[in-house]
């Protein structure tokens, strides 16, 4: 029986006149993993937020959507709640205890169960999701990825037929990302559950999944088996294809250069299956190009790393930190300088201290120990003229934390009347009208600007956050995880802004679990952990030398190229080999 089936589903949001959905046709069987793919804005959180009615925002559905048979809307809400599990980008928002063990147990017992089912329920999922460690534990002592996981356990306990899942991986280093979307796999393939899953990570997603849906503008564009979906795409010629995985990306790109010519016919054949997807493909194919003859040339040329010239913009020396008096040190002894007019990337876990570091820099958290200079002042000593006059501007994880405002354009207007308060900018209103119009333009907001921040999907309410940030026209930047639910194409053009912003002499430094941005764009990054800085590198070298934290480029090609790291780099070295091996 199909668990969903969705027949000329519209919807348009109450403020709008563009559906944000336009004719959705799609069946979802029982059972079944299906991946909903599409650019930040295309209808994927829309459509699963239809999908449980508890979850829908205000607007006009016309259309069919029906759940095992029955429309959706007819089902009484304590059903949908047990039978229609949903986990979402931010953790936070969606535990309502302080406890895992009260978390795990709250749907429980709203649901009526005894006490005794209450605990034999607790207990089965507290021993699926590998949870006896930190049972007992506050929630606010986990990390990134255990809030996740307890929010996928506490979804599961209720025993769901299906899963919904929005982007729950865009907040978690790619390690716990790994995890978590492994336990989804072992959920769907284990229990029968069906998973509905938005994701932008789809070199992990594709390989587990059934099908994957393409959406563009409300509609679907591709409904196909992963494998088949770069084929259609590539027949369409849609720029989806730059979101696809590495794997797909590179074979796609080289399939097509009539200087390449296959070395064995078997080297062609995966065109009939469809296009590699996972590290494992991508390596098997590439192994086979070069089966005959190695390549000449197995490393990029880069040019040694100078230091940056003149002062630091920022400098952090023998820093400590705790947000217990009596509890462990968060960041510990931390010494880091971050040059000016560069793009500096800090990756690692979840929980190891980058966001904290990020605030002490900010101000927003107060050193026990140690000195921070920004521009060669300690910040300490400054006064409060001199304090003012210190440029910063921070980006928060959670972007919601700035949207204080009904509307996205009154939001982007109370970064004016917070300058004001600050350092006593004054702007006159064609000045606010004419920066708000640059960052809108830049950032794509014009249609955003009537909308409400929480109607809008994880990527759009990025932008707008970006452009709160951008507003505030500080030298230094501080960005945490400024990527999260932004797509491949964004992202491009995201790059071209924070080139321009260092142009123009400002400085960035960016927390990041985005691997692949980070190859492509940083000027240096490094590894932090446990409350320090363990490696600093430029991208080639960082990316090249680790096994976990580096991109599937890396990890597709490193037993044939030594040091590529992103997909351009890959595609220019197989095209420099055999080019060169045919001459």
């Amino acid at each position: 029986m199909d668990a969903f089936e969705i027949k000329r589903f519209t919807f348009t949001y109450h403020d709008r006149d563009t559906p944000a959905l336009d004719g959705i046709d799609l069946v979802v069987r029982a059972g079944e993993f299906v991946a909903l793919c599409g650019k930040s804005g295309s209808g994927k959180s829309t459509l699963l937020r239809n999908l449980k009615t508890l979850l829908t925002p205000p607007g006009i559905r016309n259309g069919r959507i029906t759940f095992f048979g029955r429309p959706v809307e007819m089902i009484p809400p304590l059903e949908q709640l047990r039978r229609i599990g949903h986990v979402m980008q931010d953790a936070d928002s969606q535990i309502a205890t302080n406890s895992v063990r009260s978390e795990l147990s709250a749907g429980l017992v709203g649901l009526g169960l005894s006490e005794r089912a209450v605990l034999l329920r607790v207990a089965e999922m507290v021993s699926f999701f590998g949870i006896q460690s930190w049972f007992h534990q506050e929630v606010s002592t986990l990390s990134g990825g255990q809030k996740q996981m307890l929010t996928l356990a506490s979804a599961m306990s209720l025993q769901p037929d299906v899963l919904l899942l929005d982007e729950p991986t865009a907040q978690l280093d790619p390690i716990a990302a790994r995890d978590f979307l492994d336990t989804v796999k072992k959920i769907n393939r284990e229990t029968g559950t069906a998973v509905i899953i938005a994701e932008q990570r789809l070199e992990e997603v594709f390989p587990m999944s059934d099908r994957a849906v393409v959406l563009d503008r409300g509609r679907v564009v591709v409904d196909a088996p992963p494998k088949r979906v770069g084929v259609t795409l590539a027949q369409l010629g849609h720029d989806m294809l730059l979101a696809m995985p590495a794997p797909m990306q590179v074979f796609l790109e080289l399939e097509q250069d009539a200087a390449i010519k296959w070395r064995r016919s078997e080297a062609g054949s995966l065109r009939s299956m469809g296009f590699p997807i996972t590290v494992r493909d991508g390596r098997e194919w590439l192994t086979d190009l070069f089966r005959e003859q190695a390549p000449a040339k197995r490393s990029v040329s880069r040019p040694r790393a100078e230091a940056a010239p003149g002062e630091p913009a920022v400098e952090l020396r023998n820093l400590c930190f705790r947000y217990d008096k009596r509890g462990r040190d968060v960041i510990k002894d931390l010494n880091l300088t971050i040059p000016r007019e560069k793009l500096f990337c800090i990756v690692g876990g979840n929980g190891v201290g980058k966001s904290t570091a990020v605030k002490l820099i900010s101000g927003q958290l107060g050193a026990y120990r140690g000195k921070i200079f920004i521009d060669g002042g300690d910040v300490k000593r400054l006064s409060a003229r001199e304090r003012g006059a210190v440029s910063v501007s921070l980006l928060p994880q959670n972007q919601n934390l700035l949207f204080t405002e009904a509307t996205v354009m009154q939001n982007l207007l109370s970064v004016f009347d917070e300058r004001a308060k600050q350092d006593g900018s004054a702007f006159a209103p064609h000045e606010k009208e004419s920066k708000i119009a640059g960052v809108t333009a830049l950032l794509t907001l014009d249609d955003l600007l009537v909308r409400m921040p929480r109607e809008l999907s994880a990527g759009e309410q990025q932008r707008v956050a970006l452009g709160m940030t951008l507003l505030r026209e500080a030298r230094l930047l501080l960005l945490d995880e400024p990527t999260k639910g932004l797509d491949n194409h964004f992202k491009e053009r995201f790059a071209v802004v924070m080139r321009a912003l260092l142009s123009q002499g400002k400085t960035i430094l960016m927390v990041s679990h985005d691997v692949e941005f980070c190859a492509r764009h940083a000027d240096l990054c490094a590894l932090f952990f446990d409350g320090g800085v363990v490696a600093t590198d430029a991208p080639g070298a960082f990316f090249s030398g680790n096994s976990f934290y580096t991109t599937t480029a890396n990890r597709m090609s490193r037993h044939i190229f030594e040091n590529a790291v992103t997909t351009r780099e890959v595609i220019a070295l197989c095209r420099e080999n055999i080019v060169h091996d045919e001459a």
